[in-house]
């Protein structure tokens, strides 16, 4: 409850958000290691002591360009998944000189990136999903965004397919 003469106001938006699904067959170990081998690794060590952050955040990028930012075991996490056979694991996914291109635009970006990815399995399939980034990002309704946040589109939809494909030559490397 607000007092009439208190200087915060709030305001509130509703957007709609696109959720983008993959599934396969292939197991979700399999899965997990093909998804993984296209990211490189956010190494916050490594960028604390660098004096050309760029250029440091350039070497960390996956063949994908993207980064695994971070991993949360959410088998581990929920208890409702703990008891059961479901496996999942929530990665943050992107790169901060692309989140930095778009929050240069609308410092609201950064509230969106990186965006998320789960993997998991559900009816003897393995799924990987995530909101797509037009759908997100198109929110802040900057012109400058949107043709950012569709190379991530293809980008995310790429990482998906590549990983859940049964005999996928990233597997065999």
């Amino acid at each position: 409850m607000m007092n009439s003469g208190s200087a915060v106001s709030a305001e509130e938006q509703a957007y709609s958000i696109t959720l983008v699904s993959f599934k396969s067959r292939k197991p979700f170990d399999e899965v997990i290691v093909d998804f993984e081998k296209q990211l490189g690794r956010l190494n916050e060590e490594q960028l604390s002591s660098s004096q050309d952050l760029p250029s440091a955040i350039k070497s960390m990028e996956g063949s994908s360009g993207l980064m695994i930012i971070r991993v949360l075991d959410m088998e581990h996490l929920l208890p409702a998944l703990t008891a059961s056979p479901t496996r999942a694991r929530q990665y943050l996914v992107g790169n901060p000189l692309i989140a930095s291109k778009m929050a240069a635009f609308n410092p609201l970006a950064a509230l969106y990136a990186p965006p998320r990815v789960l993997i998991y399995t559900r009816d003897a399939a393995t799924l990987i999903s995530y909101d797509k980034p037009t759908s997100v990002f198109g929110r802040l309704t900057n012109k400058e965004i949107v043709p950012i946040a569709a190379d991530l589109d293809q980008k995310f939809e790429s990482l998906a397919r590549q990983a859940l494909e049964i005999g996928s030559p990233i597997h065999a490397s």
